[in-house]
């Protein structure tokens, strides 16, 4: 056995040389940490006395590997709480925990249904588990204490899970009102999409007929527009065709009549002045008809270029 500051290191060897039958005794030997490794490889230790160490808390692996023990001694250490599993040791019929600084034991006691023995004296326990322990003074107070204990912390269990049952329900309702209030979200985005839907499909159906209403006026309307388009080009073609013939009339009647007037003139001249060629109007005559001819002439030439004028 090795000693350092404040604990002691064990070897196989020397926890076997301190093996005496099924009772391995460990006491008084300035622990602070339980070699629960090694003790794990001695299954014939049975019976393990581990008094008046220094022991604060017993590791995870104490419950596990230590499973065969059925009488220990904790009692005269500083332990403030056993391992929450401590259930575990389900073989164990004899539990020494007198004088520590316990105030309460785990609920996993319950599980120790084999325990007839139990010492809880000089802890500093809660004011609920005071009355279940009792005493603990003689053999008998320590039977009923183990009863007593391992009966309440079944009864506290017993509760937990209702409570975590009733937890549990809660959640699960919970969860199945969020599941409907999702569904229902769901639900109406499926609703809203389809309503949106449909309404697009109406706005194209209204589009698609208000454009072919539009294509049938457009088709009309254009029909229209190229029959009077047509008819004013036929207006148009025929109304200068009008003017040309309304102008070229305009300017040929007078110079008709005049051309008349002129030959009737000069016919009635000629056969007068045939008779008396001597007279002095016939002279006369002959004299204003040759002005009267230039005149004429001259008309006749702006009438021409009037009348080219109005054809270009």
């Amino acid at each position: 056995m090795a000693a350092g500051k404040g604990e002691t290191k064990w070897t196989l060897k020397e926890l076997k040389d301190r093996l005496e039958g099924n009772e391995l005794d460990l006491s008084l030997s300035n622990i602070s940490k339980v070699p629960v490794q090694l003790l794990s490889s001695l299954p014939k230790a049975t019976v393990l006395d581990l008094s008046c160490n220094l022991l604060v808390n017993l590791q995870d692996p104490f419950c596990i590997q230590l499973t065969h023990v059925v009488k220990l001694d904790l009692s005269k250490n500083q332990l403030e709480e056993l391992p929450s599993d401590f259930g575990r040791l389900a073989r164990l019929r004899h539990l020494d925990l007198f004088q520590n600084r316990l105030k309460t034991v785990p609920v996993s006691f319950w599980q120790l249904t084999s325990l007839q023995w139990l010492d809880l004296k000089d802890n500093p326990l809660d004011s609920a588990l005071v009355p279940v322990v009792g005493d603990c003074l003689d053999e008998r107070q320590c039977r009923n204490c183990a009863k007593g204990v391992v009966s309440y912390m079944r009864a506290v269990n017993s509760e937990l899970e209702r409570k975590r049952q009733e937890q549990l329900q809660q959640q699960r309702k919970l969860e199945e009102a969020r599941r409907l209030q999702e569904e229902q979200e769901q639900e109406l985005r499926r609703r809203k999409k389809k309503e949106e839907k449909e309404r697009r499909k109406q706005e194209y159906a209204e589009r698609q007929a208000s454009r072919k209403q539009q294509q049938q006026e457009g088709g009309g309307q254009e029909e229209e527009k190229a029959d009077t388009e047509e008819k004013a080009n036929g207006i148009a073609s025929a109304t200068p065709e009008k003017h040309r013939t309304t102008g070229s009339y305009c300017y040929k009647l007078p110079l008709i009549i005049i051309i008349l007037s002129v030959i009737a003139v000069t016919v009635a001249t000629y056969f007068y002045c045939e008779s008396e060629p001597t007279n002095q109007l016939c002279r006369d005559l002959r004299t204003h008809v040759h002005q009267v001819q230039g005149v004429i002439m001259r008309w006749v030439a702006v009438a021409k270029q009037m009348a080219v004028g109005q054809k270009e």
